[in-house]
């Protein structure tokens, strides 16, 4: 019975305490999910002639890494410096981007000077990094979208 007086007094302390404490709501407004993006050989092959053929304006929806995140943001633009999820055409969305990493950046400034010898890009080597996803562009994103592409590629559990 000692011991239930004690918890029942330890627990209007701790309601005490917190009428006395006054919690701040954290200024930072999103927590962004990271995602790993991987530009295979499959994805290197199929990128291969982007921007040999005078489609300067097709080289944003057709670069390996445009190609890479295309099953969860099909209207992707990529530029040397950002990835907008939902392109650059539609004024609701063309702010929403997400900055590219170092990697992705050096991947780009080599992939582009081999535009003039586009078989060479198929000797680049692949590799994966990672970019932060916002949850303003989260937000977005069709969960039908989400539910099909997890269909395809199931997230391995582990235990």
């Amino acid at each position: 019975m000692e011991k239930i007086n004690d918890v029942l007094l330890l627990c209007k302390e701790i309601e005490e305490l917190e009428k006395k404490v006054t919690f701040k709501k954290s200024k930072r407004k999103d927590m962004p999910v990271t995602f790993e993006i991987k530009i295979t050989k499959e994805i290197l092959a199929g990128s291969k002639e982007c921007g040999t053929h005078n489609d300067l304006e097709k080289i944003g929806n057709n670069c390996a890494i445009a190609l890479a995140v295309k099953d969860i943001f099909p209207n992707v633009f990529v530029t040397t410096h950002h990835i907008y999820p939902f392109g650059i055409d539609d004024d609701r969305y063309n702010r929403l981007s997400i900055p590219l990493p170092g990697v992705a950046l050096n991947f780009i400034k080599i992939f582009d000077s081999l535009r003039s010898i586009h078989n060479a890009r198929l000797c680049l080597p692949e590799f994966e990094f990672n970019i932060d996803i916002p949850d303003e562009i989260i937000s977005l994103i069709d969960i039908d979208e989400v539910k099909n592409i997890l269909a395809k590629n199931p997230v391995p559990v582990h235990d």
